[in-house]
């Protein structure tokens, strides 16, 4: 029997016209302030000559943005800025070794209190707003939209929320796309540190979708997967209902094993890079181990690329998925609410 490949990346150079991009980093890790700011040379502009802005909010402990970093740059050479704030202490950054890495990862991992999601929050507010001022656009017309994954998905859907009258007009999204988004801030804590901050009075707050939904009137797009054991399709059928927008959409990716290396469309399916951890310390922690395949190009990243570039709205994104090298189409993706998906 031949063997079956998944599909290929796309070419992207029609669309990357800002090869050449900046990294400006701000703040300190240490206290949690800690940005990267990804500034293209030649930004992008709409019809209207608006730039656009990206706050891309990572998942619970994984602030380096090395998880992600493809898909960062993905965005800065289509000419959009980019903000990525590590909003939690300890980790922005892989080590020059996997034990320095491992060290200040543990470091992360048990430095966690008091246990504050509103504070995780405010540190990410806060830090979008300095990088906001340093990059100086609040000079420039800018139109923003949150990403975020896992922890950071629940984050970007708060937003409108938490953020309100705290920021300009300009941070507050058109769109939000989230990835694997977890439906409260509990969710994805270890049992033992929940258990332990309650105990204590160290976990201080909660943020909860049954709550911050009913701020969210702009457009959402949740992409998932079946793969998700962390938090399954299922965690999401009551938390969906409480999100108040009228345009609002669930999709769900699917497993594939048709040909190898199969496609997981698993927790860390918009990750890149897991390289940070063993492999078997992945799948335990993160749910998953993180490549880039076909599930980013095809499905997070196109998300995001058909609503900034192309003005799609959240709700009425489509996905052409690609084949296998033998033909066989790859599984489609659902869409509609979190039951459909579960069907």
């Amino acid at each position: 029997m031949p063997h079956v490949f998944p599909p290929t990346k796309p070419d992207y150079q029609a669309i990357y016209t800002s090869q050449h991009y900046a990294i400006q980093e701000y703040g300190d890790c240490a206290d949690a302030s800690f940005i990267r700011a990804y500034i293209p040379f030649n930004p992008y502009r709409d019809a209207n000559g608006r730039v656009k802005l990206i706050v891309y909010l990572h998942g619970f402990c994984l602030g380096a943005a090395e998880i992600y970093q493809s898909h960062l740059l993905h965005l800065v050479q289509q000419g959009y800025y980019v903000f990525f704030p590590s909003y939690q202490r300890g980790f922005c950054r892989y080590g020059d070794t996997l034990p320095a890495t491992m060290q200040d990862l543990i470091k992360a991992l048990f430095n966690p209190f008091p246990i504050s999601p509103h504070g995780w929050f405010n540190n990410a507010m806060r830090s979008v707003l300095h990088a906001y001022e340093q990059t100086r656009l609040a000079d420039a017309h800018v139109d923003t939209y949150l990403f975020g994954h896992s922890l950071g998905g629940l984050f970007a859907l708060s937003w409108p929320a938490l953020a309100g009258e705290k920021v300009p007009e300009a941070l507050l999204p058109q769109q939000i796309i989230t990835a694997n988004p977890i439906p409260d801030s509990e969710s994805l804590i270890p049992t033992p540190i929940r258990i332990f901050g309650q105990m204590t009075g160290a976990y201080a707050d909660r943020i909860d979708m049954a709550h911050t939904g009913r701020a969210l009137d702009v457009p959402v797009g949740i992409l998932h997967g079946t793969g998700d054991i962390l938090v399954p399709v299922k965690a999401w059928v009551n938390p969906f209902e409480a999100i108040a927008s009228a345009h609002k959409r669930f999709y769900c990716a699917q497993n594939d094993s048709h040909g190898k290396p199969g496609l997981v469309a698993d927790h860390i399916q918009a990750g890149v890079d897991t390289t940070f951890i063993p492999d078997v310390m992945a799948m335990m922690s993160v749910g998953g181990i993180a490549s880039e395949n076909n599930l980013n190009w095809r499905y997070i990243w196109y998300a995001l690329d058909q609503v900034v570039r192309h003005g799609t709205r959240a709700d009425q994104l489509s996905f052409a998925m690609g084949e296998w090298s033998d033909g066989v189409p790859i599984k489609p993706v659902r869409a509609g609410r979190p039951q459909e998906c579960m069907g």
